[in-house]
């Protein structure tokens, strides 16, 4: 290359170098307002809770990952942002953590809730005060003093937050509505802060990394999904301990029941001991309804001249729960109800639930008997249910609270089972002498499609609490019985509430 040449390449270079680069060219290699977005978006998901669609998990986890990736292109700026980035992998593994927490029986216990709300709310707040020592550190490089430090705004709107949820302000809009107000002020001066720091000419360092942000955001995710279900399915799928069944012998006393109306594919899983309880039965009634979980609507059209009506039957799809309601009349005022359930078609493997729920009056009321059954490879076993309780619980539902006591169970299959059923045999006495009574049982049942649902919790107590009260996963069957002996109107002794109020 001669002389000329060179003189002409150098002139070049120094006209070029006093012209200023694109915009978007200067963001590629200073990139401030991408790395302070991606961490203002990461924390205004990870603070917005929307309970619905199960975004108040989605959004958080996409949140913690992007505030991770902010961080970490960020931290070989200063020893504060390296610490700080350090703090954003504990997150990773404590969202993690939360995500397994929430989606186990561990979320049913109380005395976890407090202690790690209280280390989340401490690991934010030391979080924010790293980052905005990080952020003046840039700032005093540069020679510049900020106008906004937002994430000390942020700590001080976490620790309102925190300290309002424990407070009855909690449920008060005067409070949401200001928290809300200062919630957009403090997002929208981090974003500012990006766009600042890019005017400022402060180059960023090199921060060299292996794996790329949209495929380590993407691994994270399908991670934080793949715990979930797994842990979904493990705490959802009750373990029974099963007994080989097998049909027990018709002998006079099992016949005499049968003969009077005992259902004597109930009867047969009763066992001698509580057969021979109700021997001296004086009257047996049966009444038995086919709950419908996915029923097929069938439309009628009618038409009378110019007018056409329009009426719909329902005919069973594919979950099918046949429940029959068993009273037996004792002598004076003893009465035993036995609910008895049995599945045609469907999988009930993931948490069902029942609750059983009626007489208010009665006294000295208990469980006799319960138990569950079904086959599998040509064999028929039966089991305890791995959860029935017969105690007094509070009532929470859009109505108020109230104490109630119900009997609630929680059962699953195994998988692959066939012919799943089972039952609750129980009894209680009217108070005083009576010639004649009416009385009522309302059978309720839940069941469960899928293993997740989020957060965790005892399909029973949902019932109890009024969870799904208008979805189609919560079936009830309701009846009555008016006792055998005399024609005394004693109906003043049954429950007068509507079987909808009795469920709630």
């Amino acid at each position: 290359m001669n002389k000329n040449n060179l003189d002409f390449d150098a002139h070049m270079i120094d006209s070029l170098s006093n012209l200023d680069p694109p915009e978007d060219e200067i963001l590629k290699t200073n990139p401030w307002s991408k790395s302070i977005g991606s961490i203002a978006w990461g924390f205004s998901l990870t603070t917005l809770h929307l309970n619905f669609l199960y975004l108040q998990y989605i959004l958080p986890t996409i949140g913690t990952a992007l505030i991770f990736l902010g961080f970490r292109s960020l931290r070989n700026e200063n020893r504060y942002f390296k610490t700080v980035y350090i703090f954003s992998i504990f997150r990773l593994i404590l969202h993690l953590a939360n995500l397994v927490w929430i989606s186990t029986p561990l979320y049913t216990l109380d005395y976890f809730t407090i202690p790690i709300g209280t280390v989340m709310f401490i690991f934010q707040i030391i979080m924010f005060m790293i980052s905005q020592a990080a952020l003046n550190e840039v700032y005093k490089k540069v020679n510049k003093v900020p106008d906004y430090k937002p994430f000390y705004r942020s700590a001080a709107w976490t620790a309102a937050a925190f300290f309002i949820a424990l407070s009855p302000l909690s449920q008060s809009w005067l409070s949401f509505i200001p928290m809300a107000i200062f919630y957009i002020l403090i997002i929208r001066s981090l974003f500012r802060m990006g766009d600042e720091l890019d005017d400022t000419g402060y180059v960023l360092s090199n921060a060299p990394v292996k794996i790329n942000s949209e495929t380590f955001g993407r691994a994270y995710f399908v991670t934080a999904f793949v715990l979930v279900i797994i842990c979904s399915i493990f705490s959802n799928h009750l373990r029974l301990e099963p007994q080989a069944f097998y049909l027990p012998e018709m002998i006079p006393t099992r016949q005499k029941l049968a003969d009077m109306g005992f259902p004597t594919e109930a009867l047969n899983y009763l066992s001698e001991e509580h057969v021979e309880k109700l021997t001296d039965a004086v009257n047996i009634e049966a009444i038995s309804e086919l709950l419908m979980f996915d029923p097929r609507e069938i439309e009628h059209r009618n038409t009378y001249g110019n007018h056409t009506s329009i009426n719909y039957t329902y005919e069973p799809g594919r979950n099918n729960l046949e429940v029959t309601t068993i009273y037996i009349e004792m002598p004076e005022t003893l009465i035993y109800i036995m609910q008895y359930f049995a599945w045609r078609g469907g999988r009930p493997v993931w948490q069902d639930g029942i609750m059983i729920f009626g007489e208010l009056e009665a006294r000295n009321k208990q469980v006799v008997s319960s138990g569950l059954f079904y086959s599998k490879d040509g064999n028929s076993y039966a089991a305890d249910f791995p959860s029935l309780v017969f105690e007094e619980v509070l009532q929470n539902t859009m109505f108020g609270s109230n104490y109630i006591k119900p009997i609630s169970g929680t059962l699953s299959y195994p998988f692959g089972s066939k012919d799943q059923g089972g039952y609750v045999l129980y009894s209680y006495e009217f108070p005083g002498e009576v010639e004649s009574y009416m009385t009522a049982s309302i059978f309720n049942y839940m069941h469960n499609s899928s293993p997740l649902h989020l957060p965790y919790a005892r399909t029973d107590e949902k019932i109890i609490n009024g969870a799904h009260f208008f979805s189609d996963k919560l079936k009830q069957h309701y009846t009555t019985y008016k006792s055998f002996r005399g024609n005394t109107d004693l109906s003043f002794l049954i429950n007068e509430n509507p079987p909808s109020q009795l469920n709630e």
